[in-house]
């Protein structure tokens, strides 16, 4: 005795009116005799239930089962993509998908590459530090070489320009880097202290990031907080390193780079 394959589907919102008006309906020879709440196909019995479950895979792989097996029986109608599509758009109803985007800081806080250097001005002036948050610009005896500060250039986030790198300065070994604040209405260059647990990163706030611009065989470094203003040295002897708002002039705002191994 051939058995009858059973598929459930479980919707409060299907009725019967529903399924007829489905475009494979009317082509099925049998469906005016079913009786409310049923339907029987060659050897495949649907039955709507009007109880409310919650949505499952199981229901969704019943529907498709059932409906693979209407696509292959010989009607004129031929069961098409669209029929299932029609099907389940009765059953399932659609929710929008929400994406979230990652926050800027989670972003550009990967890893942060950088390089140790030393930079002296066009006048091989070194860079010492001469206080704890005084940086000056001064000749230095073959033997006073290890007075140069050695700075750790990281290579961070800011807006991209041409042929300019932004990078962060701070001093190796010590918990300073160079920044730029106003102080009345001129902008200063000076040491600030930070949380070394915390810097550097890649996304470091303006007032460190400074645009490095190779010319030649010489860089220079302008502040992004405060475009056309320069890390300068004086042609003064043991002068402070300040930012300046000049190039080419008196002030020297070009450096040779020293890169040094790992």
């Amino acid at each position: 005795m051939a058995m009858k394959n059973e598929i459930h589907i479980v919707d409060e919102s299907l009725s019967l009116e529903a399924l007829f008006s489905l475009p494979w309906a009317s082509q099925v020879s049998c469906i005016q005799h079913l009786n409310l709440g049923s339907m029987e196909v060659g050897n495949i019995q649907l039955q709507i239930s009007h109880q409310l479950y919650n949505k499952s895979f199981r229901q969704v792989v019943s529907v498709i089962v059932a409906m693979e097996k209407l696509r292959n029986s010989a009607y004129a109608h031929v069961f098409r993509d669209d029929d299932l599509r029609n099907v389940l758009s009765f059953i399932f109803e659609e929710e929008p998908v929400i994406f979230e985007t990652s926050s800027d800081e989670f972003l550009c806080d990967a890893a942060v590459q950088s390089v140790n250097c030393k930079l002296q001005d066009r006048e091989q002036k070194s860079l010492v530090l001469a206080s704890p948050c005084v940086l000056k610009a001064l000749h230095l005896l073959s033997q006073e070489m290890s007075r140069e500060v050695v700075f750790c250039m990281s290579f961070v986030q800011a807006e991209e320009r041409d042929n300019k790198i932004p990078v962060a300065l701070g001093i190796r070994d010590k918990n300073l880097y160079l920044s730029c604040v106003k102080k009345g209405d001129t902008p200063t260059l000076q040491l600030e202290e930070v949380d070394p647990k915390v810097y550097p990163k890649r996304n470091m706030e303006k007032r460190f990031v400074f645009y490095k611009t190779e010319i030649k065989d010489t860089v220079e470094f302008e502040s992004v907080l405060y475009p056309n203003w320069y890390i300068s040295t004086s042609q003064t002897e043991a002068k402070p390193v300040f930012l300046g708002h000049f190039r080419g002039g008196q002030d020297i705002t070009d450096f040779r780079m020293e890169t040094l191994s790992p």
